[in-house]
Formats: C-alpha cells, sequence, structure tokens
C-alpha cells in the first residue's frame, strides 16, 4: 500500500509540479519570462526533485510592449542551468500547505546573463518578493542554496548610453538560510532575504602589460552580509632571473617580488565596482606580507625622467577612482637591494615587521577639496636593531607634489649599516651607538630641506679599499686613522657642548624616484652631524 501510494503520488504529482513550475514563473513576470526544461523528477519517498537542462528567457516581444507602457523592470536574466537537485524537499507542506520548504538546493553548471538598463523608466508600483508569491504560495524556505561553477555575465546600461561589461567564470556561490515570507525582508539580520550571501572564484593568474611578471590573485570570496571581500593572497612574481630580468629590461629597472598574504576590503561598494569602476571601501587590511625590490645600477639610466611620479602623483593620475578611508598593513618586511657600479657587490637596507596605516586615499576631485592631505604612519625595526616610526603627509592634487615627511630612530647599533655602507661608499663602521635620530623633511618634486637631529657615542669607521676582482675589501690604515682623529666626530654632543644638528637642502635628481630624495636628504644631514660630509 506504501508503495502503491508512493508511486501514484510520485506519478500525479510530477505532472503538477511541471505545470505549476511553468506557470508560476510566467505568472510572476506578467508573462515576460519563459521556463523549459528537459525533465523533472520528484521522489516523495527520499523528498528529492531533480531537473534537468532547464533554462529561463525573457519574451522580447513582451518586454518592448512593457517598456511602451513604462513598466519594464531595468533588469532582465537570462539563465541556463544543467541540473537542480533540491534535496529535504517537504511534498506534503507544498500541496497541502502551499510552503516550499527544501534543505539544500544544489545549481550545476549554471550560466546567469544579467542585463540591467539606467535608461529604462518604470512607473508601475514596486513589489517586494512576497508579494509577488503571495497569491499561489505562503513562503519559500531553502537552508542551503549551492551554486557551483557559474559563469556570470554583467552588462549595465548607464543614463548616457554607454556600457560597461564584466564577465566571471567559475565563481562558487553559497546562500545560507534564504526565505521569503511576510517579514523577511524586514528582518535586520538577513540580507536580501538571506543571512548571508557567499560569493567566491577560482584563482586568478595573468601576466602583466608589460610580460615582465606573473599576478596571482588566490582565495577570493565575498562576503556580501558583511560587504566585505576576501583575498586570501596577491602575490607579483618576477617571470626571469635577476640577470634575464635586466637583460630584458636593458636599462636599470625596480625588479618586485611582492607577496601579501590575508587581504581584507570591508564595506566595499559592489554597485560602484561593477557600475562605475570606481573602488570605494571603508577599510582595507593586509595581514602580513613581503616586499623584495632589486636595482641593477650597472646598466645605463632610462630616457626621461621620474617628474610627476610621486605616490600620491600617481594616485592623482590613476584611472579608477579611488576612496578608501583607512589601509592598514601588518607584519610586512621589506627589502631593497641594489647591485653599486663602484664595487660589483650588492648593498641592502631592510624593514620588518612593518606596521603601517593610511589614511583618506582617494583621488577623487570633491573629496579631495574636502581634505587633501594622505597621511601615512609606519613603524618598523630597521636593519635589525633601529627601532624607526616615521609619518608621510602627500599634498594630494598639488601641482608640485609637495610632501612631508617626519621620524625617529632609536637605539640603534651602528655596525647593522655596514651591509650598505660597505659595497655602497666603501666604509666600515667599526662601531657606533645610535641613541636618538630625529628628521623632518619638506619638498616636493625636485627638491628637500630638511631639520636633522643625530645623537651618537662611540663612531669609529674604516675606509676601504678594493681588491682587483672586486671581491674582498682591505682596510686603508692611514687614511681611516686620520679620519677617526680628525674628521669623523666620535659623538654627539661632545662634552661640554650643545647637541649638533643639521639643516640641509638637497635637489633631486629627477631620474631617480622619491623615496631616493628622502633618503639622499636624510643622510646629508646625518654625515654632516658627524663630520662625514667630505667622505
Amino acid at each position: 500500500m506504501i508503495l502503491g501510494t508512493g508511486w501514484y503520488l510520485n506519478q500525479h504529482w510530477n505532472k503538477l509540479l511541471k505545470r505549476e513550475l511553468q506557470g508560476y514563473v510566467s505568472d510572476l513576470s506578467d508573462s515576460l519570462y519563459t521556463v523549459k526544461f528537459k525533465d523533472l523528477h520528484l521522489d516523495v519517498l527520499s523528498g528529492s526533485i531533480t531537473i534537468d537542462k532547464a533554462s529561463m528567457t525573457a519574451d522580447s516581444l513582451v518586454y518592448q510592449r512593457l517598456l511602451t507602457q513604462q513598466k519594464a523592470p531595468a533588469e532582465i536574466y537570462t539563465i541556463s542551468v544543467d541540473r537542480l537537485e533540491l534535496r529535504y524537499f517537504k511534498p506534503w507542506r507544498y500541496f497541502f500547505g502551499r510552503d516550499l520548504s527544501a534543505g539544500v538546493l544544489t545549481v550545476s553548471g549554471p550560466s546567469v546573463i544579467m542585463e540591467q538598463n539606467a535608461t529604462v523608466k518604470d512607473t508601475s508600483a514596486p513589489r517586494t518578493a512576497y508579494q509577488n508569491i503571495s497569491a499561489k504560495m505562503k513562503s519559500i524556505f531553502i537552508g542551503k542554496l549551492v551554486l557551483d561553477s557559474t559563469n556570470f555575465k554583467y552588462i549595465f546600461t548607464r543614463k548616457d548610453s554607454s556600457r560597461v561589461i564584466h564577465q566571471f567564470h567559475n565563481l562558487r556561490i553559497r546562500i545560507n538560510d534564504f526565505l521569503i515570507d511576510s517579514v523577511a525582508l524586514n528582518d535586520p539580520t538577513r540580507f536580501l532575504y538571506a543571512r548571508n550571501y557567499e560569493i567566491g572564484m577560482k584563482d586568478y593568474m595573468n601576466r602583466t602589460r608589460d610580460s615582465l611578471y606573473w599576478m596571482y590573485i588566490r582565495g577570493i570570496r565575498y562576503d556580501a552580509a558583511l560587504r566585505t571581500l576576501h583575498i586570501g593572497q596577491f602575490e607579483l612574481q618576477p617571470r626571469y632571473d635577476k640577470a634575464a630580468f635586466q637583460k630584458k629590461t636593458g636599462v636599470q629597472q625596480d625588479r618586485f617580488e611582492v607577496v601579501f598574504n590575508d587581504i581584507s576590503l570591508r564595506n566595499l561598494n559592489p554597485r560602484l565596482l561593477l557600475q562605475e569602476q570606481q573602488i570605494w571601501a571603508d577599510r582595507v587590511n593586509i595581514q602580513s606580507g613581503k616586499l623584495d625590490i632589486y636595482r641593477n645600477r650597472m646598466l645605463p639610466m632610462p630616457p626621461g625622467n621620474k617628474l610627476g611620479q610621486y605616490p600620491h602623483q600617481l594616485l592623482a593620475k590613476l584611472k579608477v577612482p579611488v576612496n578608501i578611508d583607512t589601509l592598514t598593513g601588518n607584519n610586512i618586511n621589506l627589502q631593497y637591494t641594489e647591485l653599486s657600479p663602484v664595487t660589483e657587490q650588492t648593498g641592502y637596507i631592510n624593514f620588518s615587521h612593518i606596521h603601517g596605516l593610511l589614511r583618506n586615499i582617494t583621488n577623487i576631485d570633491s573629496l579631495v577639496a574636502k581634505n587633501n592631505h594622505l597621511i601615512a604612519d609606519f613603524d618598523a625595526v630597521f636593519l635589525k636593531s633601529g627601532k624607526l616610526t616615521a609619518r608621510f603627509d602627500f599634498l594630494l592634487n598639488d601641482k608640485n607634489g609637495r610632501f612631508g615627511v617626519s621620524g625617529r630612530l632609536n637605539n640603534m647599533n651602528g655596525k647593522d649599516l655596514n651591509v650598505i655602507t660597505q659595497p655602497m661608499g666603501k666604509i666600515e663602521i667599526k662601531s657606533c651607538d645610535i641613541r636618538d635620530l630625529t628628521f623632518n623633511i619638506k619638498g616636493d618634486e625636485r627638491r628637500a630641506s630638511a631639520f636633522v637631529k643625530l645623537l651618537y657615542q662611540n663612531l669609529k669607521i674604516a675606509v676601504l679599499k678594493q681588491n682587483a676582482d672586486h671581491k674582498g675589501f682591505k682596510r686603508k690604515g692611514l687614511i681611516s686613522l686620520v679620519a677617526n682623529a680628525l674628521v669623523i666626530k666620535s659623538e654627539n654632543p661632545a662634552n661640554g657642548e650643545n647637541a649638533r644638528t643639521a639643516n640641509v637642502t638637497y635637489t633631486r635628481d629627477i631620474q631617480k624616484s622619491f623615496f631616493n630624495l628622502v633618503w639622499k636628504t636624510l643622510f646629508t644631514g646625518v654625515k654632516d652631524i658627524a663630520g662625514a660630509g667630505n667622505l
């Protein structure tokens, strides 16, 4: 009897579902959409429904009629799926109580085209999803909606009739606790009738425009309820080793290796991103990362100059409008390595455990008019022992690229500087206790001036000469002795004297970078205080 009843209900309800499914879509869309499918199968005993090769398309004639009546929706969808599987379906509640309730809906191979037209005028009274279904159904509940390998194409027509097209492949979409009833829309714990939408993308890989790098973006996921985009890792990897890279460029060019981990963009505005190609976010956070930069100074300089290429000047030139309230970076390691044309050896400077806080990152004119200061605060460990804090103040949209930098370095062992002074300047620091270095630099794209104060003790140096094979260094004994006795000032302040300070100016080499100007200006002040200006 049970098997016979189940067989009868399967046959009867299968036919009923096939008719109702097509009728629902037609009635709810005012005959705009038509649903087709190859087969539908209901299993009453297991509580499952399977639909094969289904599609939903809009009738162009009906759409034109609705446009004429100014009742056409601004969004049109074209949907096709390979297979839908509805599990833990409660047929008794559906057929006798008009409640559609199911545990899981799995959609395989969906393809969605969404066309949104801002020029369309819809004068009809807006209706909620519940108002659309209430004549035929009391509620719709699906515990989990899973769409795998989704292809999504978004076409947006602006009010000026220009079009924007985005296409995404192999999306993974998870919708949790989806409910349409009389109160779900006003439930503050829900977002568009669901507890949450999670959208993931497959890992992205592509070459940069100059073909020198591979760019990887891994672990992409969007959380709609939190309006947060998560990126597991961003990596910029050179396609060539150092020698091959420099051979490709032929001139001096920085070679980057970049890895940023666990990136989140909070309160990202998806509408502005998709429709207007604008990046608006309240907060961007990078949990960890590293940045390695290498430059071969033995190659010729590239043609032209670097005017207009300060960080805030590049932001202003960016074609994509950007507004990020706050960007934080934690546990970032930065190393810059340079091959010297004088010694044919490499020197480097390293900043570890960087924590950065950048505020007011924008190139939108109306926002810059209200606040034209991009402030960046950093603290880090400099070359193993130095405790460094610094603040950068960039004046947005300033024609001359004006900026300010202030900072402080405490309690550093001066011998740690040998990794840069020896290969770059043939100077070895035998001893130096750096107690405190403070600086305040102001400049523009052509020059900078600075106030520098350096307090230190026990400074001793060795002037070096290099072997003929450029592989080793030897101490110049007499010159080193004279330098320590007559040139170098071993401490600041000296006994019975006030602390020496320096006010310096430095004219920028316009073929070199913003950070080169900052470093050269600061280094000029440090050398003046130490008495090493001529070394």
